[in-house]
Parts: structure tokens; C-alpha cells; sequence
């Protein structure tokens, strides 16, 4: 397999320019795609699997939810996501991705793995690591319409000074080395000078949104990582990726999932200014056993706190309304109700959420919109504990 010129890094000024699109869009985007999720495992848990009624509210749902991950890699483009680091195994990550790869890839593409035994941990966000190999392996597949083999390797490897002249952001060191290569149709070397260009894409109009390679592109750039792709027609493609190993950390388990846990009859002051969004939460606590209030804003909350026969052990808030913010709200929340749990909740924030809501506060975290009932439930378990 031949080598072509290295590609370069996506160029700034369409990133900006998605950044800015993105950061306009990306909360009331998410919210409507939230409600179109979370309505349609309501209207699908209804129905017998395997009816045609079933099965297309199923394709409403995985639609929208690809319009989340669409929206996640703008995000990542725009260099407005970073993600929560933990430490974690690579090797881990890539194993569970089996059933993602019998669902989208395909039986006719054969899947192999050659992953090194006591491969150092990573410290990054899972989350944009996967969406890494998700977006490497639907790329492969594309590229194998008539079958083929899609190979994921990994190994660990020293880095010196001088292989990272070239990347003046990457620092020597330990890195954990990933391949991921396809028998695909491959590119030639121009297509593949330009291959981690944003909206740059040589499939048909409505195959392809030009940003998954771009993205990873981005993800491996700010994880303090390199990547390099070869390709040839013909031969398939190769991209590796090298990832700085985590330094003394031990890597986290994946934990199982678990059926969604039940409420105690605690009560949720939920304070959403999305009618829709608002409605969805409402239903998802009150069908696990919660009680539930509910406000359009920050004014209507404090009213509801300030009634001292309003019981409310959590306060849900999104963190961007209009008239008063939700980590504003919740500050004055805390001070009026101390011990107050908060879950803010956001679809896109300029500002991150705050962690620390004064000495009054109780247990703080956050989740991203849109959630599903199992994300939810479980976050609030977690601190109503």
C-alpha cells in the first residue's frame, strides 16, 4: 500500500463557521430531537415488536438519533465540546462496540481485532473516543459495499522528539497506537490530501456529510494525539491514530447497564422553559415513582420554593432560559432550600455548569440533552443516594 503526501488538519475558517452555526442551533436542536426520542420509546413500548407500526416508530428514532450525533460532531468541529476525561482501555472500548458493528456494518463486512494485551490506559472522554471507531467504521463500510475486512488494531508505543516535529502540539512520550484499515475501493492521493476536510465528501448527495473525518480529525488533535491515513485505490485505507497514554492513572471499568432504578416517591422540582422537553421529563419521573412540580422559568421556581408546604428534595433545571439562567436560579435555590440537590440539564452552554452552588448546596451534576428515561432516572438515583 502506497503512501500519499500526509493529509493536513481541517482549515479554521469553515470551522468557525460551523462553530457559530452550531452554537446557534445545537440547544433548541437537541431539545426537539430530545422529544422526538423519548415520544417515540413511549409510543413504541406500547406496541408488539415486529408490527409495522412498531417498526416505523423504530426508524423515527434512529433517525432523530442520528441527528443528535450529527449535532455532537458539529460541536466537536467547533471546538465546543471537550467531554469529561476519565481513565480507561482502549481495547475495553472497542469490544463493546460488537453490536453497533452487527447492526450498522453488516454480515458481509468480517470484523477483526488484534488488540494488545496490556495496553496502557487512556485518559480522554470515552465518548469521543468511540465516536472515533464509530466514525472510522462507518467510513470502512461505505468504502466495502461488496464486502471485505475491517480491521482494528492497537499496541503501545514510545514516541521521541524527533517523530513529533511535525505535530508541534504533541509532546513525546507513551502513546497507545490505533489502526483501523478496510479492503475498500481506497482514495487516490488527491482525495486523500483533503480527506479531513470539513463537508469535504466524494459519496453521492445524501450519503455522506463530509464531517466524519473531520472530526476525528479534531477529537485525536485536541486529545494531544496525531493521525495519519494512507490509502490506494483499490487496496482500501489505513487511518492511525496515536493517543498519549494516561500517566499512573488505572483504568475505569465499563460499567454493566442495569434496568433504569425507580424513584421513592421523592420530589423533583423540574424548571424547563421548553413546553415539549418539560412535558417529556414530567412523564418519565412521575411513570418511576417520583412526585413531581413543574415550572417555566426561574421567577415560577423560586415562587414554588418560596411556599415552605412545597416539598422538593432535587431541583432539574436547564441551564439556558431566558430571563434567568439555570445556575442562577439554582444558586438562589440552594440559599432558599439548603441541602437542595441540582441536576442541570442543557442541550449546548456556552458556560460550563457550575460544580460548586455555595456551602448550602447539596449533591451537583449535570446531564446532556437529549437524555433517554435510563439516563435520567439513573443520574437522579445517583443523587438522591
Amino acid at each position: 500500500m502506497s503512501t500519499p503526501e500526509r493529509p493536513g488538519g481541517p482549515d479554521e475558517q469553515p470551522l468557525q463557521v460551523i462553530g457559530q452555526l452550531a452554537g446557534g442551533i445545537a440547544h433548541d436542536f437537541n431539545n426537539i430531537l430530545g422529544v422526538i426520542i423519548n415520544y417515540a420509546r413511549f409510543a413504541s413500548g406500547s406496541l408488539p415488536p415486529g408490527s409495522p407500526a412498531h417498526d416505523d416508530i423504530e426508524e423515527i428514532r434512529r433517525a432523530a438519533e442520528r441527528g443528535v450525533g450529527l449535532v455532537r460532531q458539529l460541536m466537536i468541529l467547533a471546538r465546543r465540546e471537550a467531554g469529561t476525561a476519565v481513565v480507561f482501555d482502549l481495547n475495553e472500548l472497542i469490544s463493546g462496540l460488537d453490536g453497533f458493528l452487527r447492526s450498522t456494518i453488516g454480515a458481509h463486512i468480517q470484523v477483526e481485532r488484534r488488540l494488545r494485551e496490556g495496553l496502557w490506559p487512556i485518559a480522554d472522554d470515552p465518548a469521543r473516543i468511540e465516536q472515533i471507531l464509530i466514525n472510522l467504521a462507518v467510513n470502512a463500510r461505505d468504502a466495502m459495499p461488496g464486502g471485505g475486512v475491517l480491521t482494528f488494531e492497537t499496541e503501545n508505543v514510545e514516541i521521541g522528539a524527533g517523530e513529533t516535529l511535525a505535530s508541534p502540539n504533541v509532546q513525546p512520550g507513551r502513546f497507545v497506537r490505533l489502526l483501523v484499515s478496510d479492503t475498500g475501493t481506497g482514495m487516490d492521493s488527491e482525495v486523500a490530501a483533503r480527506a479531513f476536510e470539513p463537508m469535504f465528501t466524494t459519496k453521492a448527495s445524501g450519503q455522506g456529510t463530509g464531517l466524519g473525518l473531520a472530526t476525528v480529525y479534531t477529537i485525536v488533535t485536541q486529545s494531544g494525539g496525531m493521525i495519519d491515513l494512507s490509502s490506494e485505490p483499490g487496496l482500501g485505507t489505513s487511518v492511525e491514530i496515536h493517543l498519549p497514554a494516561a500517566e499512573g492513572g488505572v483504568a475505569q471499568a465499563t460499567r454493566p447497564t442495569q434496568a433504569a432504578p425507580a424513584g421513592r416517591g421523592e420530589s423533583i422540582l423540574i424548571t424547563e422553559d421548553d413546553i415539549a422537553v418539560r412535558r417529556v421529563a414530567e412523564r418519565i419521573l412521575e411513570s418511576a415513582g417520583y412526585s413531581v412540580r413543574s415550572a417555566g422559568g426561574g421567577t415560577e421556581a423560586l415562587d414554588l420554593l418560596d411556599d415552605p408546604s412545597v416539598e422538593v428534595d432535587l431541583l432539574l433545571a436547564d441551564l439556558v432560559m431566558p430571563g434567568m439562567r439555570g445556575d442562577d436560579l439554582a444558586r438562589r435555590a440552594v440559599a432558599m432550600r439548603p441541602g437542595l440537590n441540582v441536576l442541570f440539564m442543557s442541550g449546548y452552554s456556552d458556560q460550563a455548569p457550575p460544580t460548586d452552588l455555595g456551602p448550602t448546596a447539596g449533591r451537583v451534576d449535570f446531564i446532556d440533552k437529549p437524555f433517554d428515561a435510563g439516563t435520567l432516572l439513573e443520574r437522579l438515583r445517583e443523587l438522591l443516594a
